[in-house]
């Protein structure tokens, strides 16, 4: 999904490649983009260079993880945002951060470094989401709730007003977290 983001918002031409410590395993090419090598192919790059990373880890702890680490390397983060979503410019988004097509965030909203906010997910307006989240396809956060670190979101579920969603807690596909009126 990081690369469609990066694809459909220009960047195509600035992509090196993947970096994976389980390269090995992997082709050499992932849909016409090289594997360079694990992490620590990485630390050599950026010994040359400055280079913007996106952790694409679907595994959220893991994703924190690795974005640690290599930001202990002196990697800057990348946040991307497909074209077709509409962030507000009263939003603020952390560093990582990859936002799907079809998302929006409503003003006065807060998501952390190393999210994903997928399709058709809808943020509103004062709602914060801790670093780490992930937000399925047409997940909802309403207004003024609280999505905590590493928490996910599943598909078509939703957050209701003032509802809090606590770190590391699953909301199942269409399930629904109810808060204040």
């Amino acid at each position: 999904m990081a690369l469609d983001v990066l694809i459909a918002s220009g960047f195509e031409s600035l992509v090196l490649g993947f970096y994976d410590d389980a390269h090995a395993a992997l082709p050499a090419q992932v849909r016409g983009f090289p594997v360079l090598g694990d992490v620590s192919m990485l630390k050599s790059m950026l010994s040359i260079e400055e280079v913007h990373v996106i952790v694409a880890v679907t595994d959220n702890r893991a994703r924190l993880r690795i974005a640690n680490s290599v930001r202990a390397l002196g990697a800057s983060f990348l946040t991307a945002i497909h074209p077709m979503a509409y962030v507000s410019s009263e939003s603020r988004l952390g560093d990582g951060t990859v936002v799907a097509a079809g998302a929006v965030l409503h003003p006065d909203v807060f998501v952390g470094s190393h999210c994903y906010v997928g399709p058709r997910s809808v943020i509103d307006r004062d709602a914060m989401v801790g670093a780490g989240a992930w937000l399925s396809a047409g997940s909802v956060v309403g207004p003024a709730a609280r999505v905590g670190v590493r928490a996910v979101i599943g598909q078509n579920a939703s957050v209701g007003r003032r509802a809090v969603v606590e770190e590391d807690v699953e909301v199942g596909p269409l399930g629904s977290v109810e808060g204040e009126a």
